[in-house]
């Protein structure tokens, strides 16, 4: 049985997903309508590839080489080359701060094991002054009871 959607049947995303938090039967118009309301453009503002000459508004997201971008500006653009996503200062990348992110982290963690190698280098120093001086310990403590075991047998002579 095939069902048929008009356009006003088209659901924003928020309907939608109150049928699956009401806990509600769904029915097949109800998949139906989930079908065609996937790419309800004017909800998710996802335009997919940006294309000279279609009018953008603040919050649109476009794909725009290789990477996804929102126009921030309040008037509408009507995508002329000089505001391309990238040349414009209208449109921000959704990915950048992302990958400033990623960055940021990558220059932390350069730096993390940078200091962790010279802990290492430190610790080994340590470890091997520690080892000498336990050597000159023990020696001192072999003759400090030599010395007490001397003194104890003068003693008793």
């Amino acid at each position: 049985m095939l069902t048929t959607v008009n356009a006003t049947s088209v659901k924003s995303r928020l309907e939608l997903r109150s049928l699956f938090r009401n806990k509600s039967q769904l029915s097949e118009a109800h998949f139906a309508e989930l079908i065609n309301s996937v790419l309800n453009k004017r909800d998710d503002r996802f335009y997919g590839m940006w294309q000279r000459g279609q009018t953008y508004r603040k919050g649109d997201i476009v794909y725009y080489d290789r990477a996804l971008w929102e126009l921030q500006a309040d008037e509408e653009t009507c995508g002329r080359d000089e505001e391309a996503p990238g040349t414009s200062n209208k449109w921000t990348s959704r990915l950048k701060d992302l990958e400033d992110k990623v960055e940021l982290l990558n220059q932390t963690v350069k730096a993390i094991q940078q200091e962790l190698q010279t802990f290492q280098k430190e610790f080994t120093t340590f470890k091997t002054q520690v080892t000498k001086l336990l050597s000159l310990l023990t020696l001192g403590v072999g003759f400090v009871f030599l010395w007490l075991l001397f003194s104890a047998i003068a003693h008793l002579i």
